[in-house]
């Protein structure tokens, strides 16, 4: 019969016997002891005492001393917990039912989920007792229930450790698979000829900072790597935008500006627009229908509201770019604000997991800090990075982007020029080169070109 399916006294004497039979192995077998301990916690253990010899259990693996029933019990004895625990006669009936490593893996699956099982059961009932109360912050109690659902993991922790001759077998019929394709990238096409040179297209997985001072043209940047990559004919893509900072109807103005040629200006008030400036407007609508790029605009969004929306869009229209525009705008709930470097740190370190998880290439806009101001050589580097070192630490990719005549044009002076020349300095590569691109950049469209 499945576990599933039987009632509450047979899942309970189940789960008893592969609690009993996996700390017997753990005692008996030092062979199957590292993938118990990777596999689950002692919080993991429904039953008493069965959670506190796994906790001895841990507390001795930690401490390199060696597992046995004496040792668990002098563990327990010492810390005060050997009679709750069901004393010495407990721990020795415990460890004589070993017999075999055999199927400990269904064991161990068996606690793992009736562990998940429990953790979401009592979330849901901690959340509905909090909505009894007089005074509730519904606001304040999702974010909280969102934080702890992501918590909670159906799957079961594995020994990820894999044989370099098993890896390389895999990576090479990749290669062959890649040297037998017509098609260069191998990740999400930016639109950029040298770019997607250097980057093979952008990566799935990878974590990117693109970083620069206010008004160089990052957001401006970004749309146009979204642009290209969801109207890409070779590709499938799809693409999410979280915009913080901006409404979506603004974004699409911005887009529309870079499609058509059109002076943004003219599209913000409606002025002066020719017959034939109407007829591109009508054209790019037409285009922007058939794109699949999806935005959300909700503002102080939190990193946890990210994941569970990314995951839907994941799911529902299989999105592999994501734009996040920007990280130091994203909300930590409950937080005071004293401490945003370690705040900023935890943001960058849950969005390089994210994108982990899901497979989708996450672009993250981040500040500059005013330092690069007060240096002759104004070019961007890695220890400009606002608020966290760990931003350097987490991405796979930082580019910065920089434009000369962004210092150079007098500020009493309205600068005319049409055309600026930029550069986007790719600083760090973890898979790839680093090199210094030259774009042009259409200031009046938002629109980035090849030089």
């Amino acid at each position: 019969m499945n576990y599933k399916h039987m009632n509450n006294e047979q899942q309970s004497q189940i789960l008893e016997e592969a609690e009993q039979q996996v700390l017997a192995t753990a005692i008996k077998s030092p062979n199957a002891l590292p993938d118990i301990l990777i596999s689950l916690t002692h919080d993991d253990f429904f039953f008493g005492q069965h959670n506190l010899i796994f906790q001895a259990i841990e507390n001795l693996n930690s401490n390199n001393q060696e597992i046995t029933e004496l040792t668990i019990a002098s563990w327990l004895d010492k810390n005060g917990k050997l009679q709750q625990a069901g004393g010495n006669a407990k721990i020795f009936e415990i460890s004589s039912i070993y017999y075999t490593d055999e199927n400990i893996e269904s064991y161990i699956d068996i606690i793992h989920e009736a562990s998940a099982e429990r953790k979401f059961k009592n979330l849901i009932r901690k959340t509905s007792e909090e909505t009894n109360k007089t005074s509730v912050n519904y606001r304040k109690l999702l974010e909280k229930a969102q934080t702890d659902l992501l918590e909670i993991d159906f799957d079961i922790k594995k020994n990820d450790t894999t044989k370099i001759g098993d890896s390389a077998i895999n990576v090479v019929k990749r290669i062959k698979q890649l040297a037998e394709s017509k098609e260069s990238l191998t990740g999400v096409s930016t639109g950029f000829h040298e770019l997607d040179n250097v980057t093979s297209g952008l990566q799935p997985q990878d974590f990117i900072i693109l970083a620069a001072r206010p008004s160089m043209g990052k957001t401006a940047f970004a749309l146009n790597l979204a642009y290209n990559a969801a109207t890409d004919r070779q590709q499938d893509n799809a693409v999410a935008i979280f915009s913080v900072e901006m409404p979506t109807d603004q974004l699409t103005q911005r887009i529309l500006s870079m499609e058509t040629q059109i002076n943004a200006d003219k599209l913000r008030n409606g002025k002066g627009i020719t017959k034939e400036e109407w007829r591109k407007i009508n054209a790019a609508e037409d285009k922007l229908r058939k794109t699949r790029i999806f935005v959300d605009d909700t503002p102080g969004i939190t990193v946890q509201q990210i994941q569970s929306k990314l995951h839907k869009l994941k799911r529902d229209e299989n999105v592999n770019l994501c734009i996040i525009d920007y990280l130091q705008l994203i909300s930590t709930p409950g937080s005071n604000g004293n401490d945003r470097q370690n705040e900023i740190s935890t943001i960058s370190r849950q969005l390089k997991r994210i994108a982990r998880d899901t497979g989708v290439t996450i672009v993250c806009l981040s500040q500059l800090s005013r330092s690069v101001e007060k240096r002759e050589d104004k070019r961007p580097i890695m220890s400009d990075l606002r608020d966290s070192g760990a931003i350097e630490q987490d991405a796979d990719m930082i580019m910065f982007l920089y434009r000369k005549d962004y210092y150079q044009h007098n500020d009493d002076e309205e600068d005319t020029s049409e055309v600026s020349p930029t550069e986007l300095i790719i600083a760090k590569h973890r898979n790839g080169a680093t090199k210094d691109i030259s774009l042009n950049f259409l200031k009046q469209y938002g629109k980035f070109l090849d030089k």
